[in-house]
């Protein structure tokens, strides 16, 4: 189980994310029931093990759409998610937890369990709990491959070894 006040971290990080004319389009609901976890976890591809908590990032599609219109409702939810999202994994990782971002699940169905009103769209659930093992890193591009300098042309000028 983790702690309420190890969760109320992980939601003060995502509330002080970065957000686009501050629309603040986020809404987070903390799952830690065990059927609704396992129910979560059946409609979601990618959710693996039996992690203890689940917090489901939605956005505020019709506020967001009052505040900012179409680009605040098509394109600001969904960046703004994302950066509270990341703000919350690295909490969690400093407070020594294991976590990963899910988007592979059946929306309109976490949204009834949840009891989410219209308005507001699941966007990512980030799956919370205490790793069994440290997995080895995948494999990334290197940075000569996704940095450049001034034009898309001219490679990022690494810093010499040694």
């Amino acid at each position: 189980m983790v702690p309420n006040d190890m969760i109320e971290t992980i939601l003060e990080a995502g509330r002080w994310a970065p957000t686009g004319s501050n629309l603040q389009p986020w809404k987070f609901i903390v799952v830690k029931n065990p059927i609704t976890l396992d129910l979560i976890r059946k409609l979601s591809p990618g959710y693996f093990g039996e992690a203890p908590l689940a917090i489901v990032i939605c956005s505020d599609k019709a506020t967001a759409y009052e505040k900012g219109g179409e680009l605040g409702r098509d394109y600001l939810t969904i960046a703004d998610c994302s950066m509270a999202a990341e703000n919350m994994l690295l909490a969690a990782h400093v407070l020594g937890l294991g976590a990963c971002p899910l988007k592979s699940f059946a929306s309109p169905a976490i949204s009834e369990i949840l009891e989410v009103p219209s308005g507001i769209e699941p966007e990512l659930i980030l799956i919370i709990g205490y790793p069994d093992e440290t997995p080895t890193p995948p494999p990334k591009y290197e940075l000569e491959e996704i940095a450049f300098l001034d034009k898309y042309t001219q490679v990022w000028p690494r810093r010499k070894e040694g």
